[in-house]
């Protein structure tokens, strides 16, 4: 792995540990700054707002700004984040912390996603830049336990400390290997001029790749948030073994990122179905076998793997889909969708188990959700088709 794309990886591990280990302290936070569990529970939503609207205004702020300055900025305004949440003496101070080390989620992961891309050859490109967002699934899988253990021993802002510290490290790291400029900064590049401007236009298959990946996204998290009921009440597990599952959950993350990718880079519109369509299925499986705990078990790594396969598919679609839009812009409402979805599947969870519902109704209602964005993929497909992804802007892959 090229050393700068090593770099952003970790970066990346960093912001998507943040934005989850939050749900492994709740319980400290709540005893130790006096505040009930709903309270601290906003400190999710606030993120995931945060990043949903200020994401793509900060990146279009940003967007003359060389990635050389621009990408050590943001992980400069992320750590502090990181550190007023650790000094915080209250819970408001707690809060903005959080928006804080939000408000640059979107513009990272986007702009570290895009030169990746712009790193690698047009058939690697979604390869490149799923070696970015693996640092997410690797949050998943090892920093957020990680940063749970550190807040149960240490306290939680220990874990905010923990966060920051290594930030700024894997940010020293991307000091010395930086990422290639972008292609309007591009050594011989000709200068913007006001007809450019248009890259930020919102094309209509752009809103509908988005769309696509609301609806996915929320399908999985319905369940993944309420994965804890379901393999208890539902599927008869106990209560010890979850942790053991939803690292499953996350093993088969990394590997579905990995394999998402490969297939993305050979056809990405089959790729872009398949992992749908496989979300959806593993869904509807999770409420049909239940009772088997084999299949429970082996289901729930297939759809950690079939999820993390679709954000590397999608991320290509989107930027494919973007037309003027720059790619930076294009990943950051990818971002943007991504949460939404987060929040969409999270509701329709509760939802459900709050009208009194079998908690084995959560995976079929994320099954239809999943359903849902597959076949409005295959029609936004159809306005893509005559749009290959090589059309992208390219830029040398010197440093």
């Amino acid at each position: 792995m090229p050393l700068p794309v090593l770099a952003m990886m970790l970066c990346t591990f960093c912001v998507g540990t943040a934005e989850s280990v939050i749900a492994g302290i709740l319980p400290n936070i709540a005893e130790h700054v006096g505040v009930s569990l709903s309270a601290v529970g906003m400190l999710i939503s606030v993120y995931a707002l945060v990043v949903v609207v200020a994401g793509p205004c900060l990146t279009v702020l940003t967007a003359r700004f060389p990635r050389a300055v621009l990408l050590p900025a943001m992980m400069g305004v992320f750590i502090l984040g990181n550190v007023i949440a650790a000094l915080a003496p209250d819970f408001g101070w707690l809060v903005a912390g959080r928006v804080v080390s939000a408000l640059s989620h979107s513009t990272l992961i986007a702009v570290f996603v895009a030169a990746a891309r712009d790193m690698a050859p047009p058939d690697r490109r979604a390869a490149s830049g799923a070696k970015v967002t693996l640092g997410i699934g690797l949050a998943t899988v090892v920093g957020v336990p990680a940063g749970t253990v550190v807040g149960d021993n240490w306290g939680w802002r220990a874990t905010f400390w923990a966060l920051a510290v290594l930030s700024l490290l894997s940010t020293l790291l991307l000091l010395r290997h930086t990422a290639p400029p972008a292609p309007a900064d591009a050594p011989g590049a000709p200068p913007a001029t006001t007809a450019g401007r248009r890259r930020f236009a919102v094309p209509a298959p752009m809103l509908l790749v988005a769309l696509v990946i609301v609806l996915g996204t929320g399908g999985v998290f319905s369940l993944y948030t309420y994965a804890s009921p379901y393999l208890t009440q539902g599927a008869g597990f106990d209560s010890s073994t979850v942790t053991v599952l939803l690292w499953l959950y996350g093993l088969g993350g990394i590997a579905g990122n990995l394999i998402g990718a490969r297939a993305a880079d050979r056809h990405l519109r089959t790729a872009v179905l398949a992992t749908l369509g496989a979300s959806a299925a593993a869904l509807l499986l999770l409420a049909l076998l239940a009772r088997s705990t084999w299949a429970v078990a082996v289901l729930f790594c297939v759809l950690g793997a079939a999820y993390f396969a679709t954000i590397p598919a999608l991320n290509s679609q989107i930027v494919v889909s973007a037309g003027p839009t720059s790619a930076a812009m294009a990943l950051t409402v990818n971002n943007s969708a991504f949460c939404v979805g987060i929040a969409l599947g999270s509701w329709l969870g509760g939802a459900i188990l709050s009208g009194g519902h079998s908690v084995l109704l959560v995976p079929v209602g994320g099954a239809a959700l999943a359903a849902g964005g597959l076949v409005l993929s295959a029609f936004t497909s159809r306005l893509l088709r005559a749009k290959p992804a090589a059309s992208e802007p390219r830029v040398p892959a010197a440093v």
